[in-house]
């Protein structure tokens, strides 16, 4: 699959950054029952591989996050346990197992079987920058509404 680079002239453009270093065992876990939120740059990079906005994304009334098939992410292969758009996939499964919560910051969830390989200098490094996720996620409903026309 080809890798799409989309500019939206934000700090999420830079996909690669937002790569967590750990070491992934692909079993898929993060993949099952997600309420991954997406951003602007997600859903762009993601329509522009030809996939239509309500193949993938469904909005909850407040945030668009990618939508489950049986109960597990649309773009998850259930055979494979492989994300079908791994180099497109949207900047919160890049930062994953790295997640925010308001009272606590920047965490590891400890749901992920690869938890303990994430080191402090990753979320030292991204943590930073979990706020700033949420903040823009909570713009992507404005600006499916202007972009594709979606009344939600």
């Amino acid at each position: 699959m080809v890798k799409v680079k989309i500019r939206l002239g934000t700090i999420f453009d830079d996909t690669e950054f937002f790569e967590v270093k750990m070491a992934c065992t692909k079993c898929g876990q993060c993949c099952m029952n997600t309420q991954m939120e997406l951003l602007p740059e997600d859903i762009e990079r993601i329509t522009s591989l030809g996939y239509r906005l309500e193949d993938f994304a469904v909005f909850d009334g407040e945030i668009w996050r990618l939508r489950n098939v049986d109960r597990h992410c649309v773009f998850l292969n259930p055979h494979t346990m492989e994300c079908t758009i791994y180099e497109n996939r949207p900047i919160g499964c890049r930062l994953y197992p790295l997640v925010y919560d308001d009272v606590e910051g920047p965490y590891i969830d400890k749901e992920c079987p690869a938890w303990n390989t994430v080191k402090q200098s990753e979320i030292d490094r991204l943590g930073k920058y979990l706020s700033l996720f949420i903040a823009r996620s909570r713009q992507t409903n404005q600006w499916v509404r202007l972009r594709h026309g979606v009344r939600s």
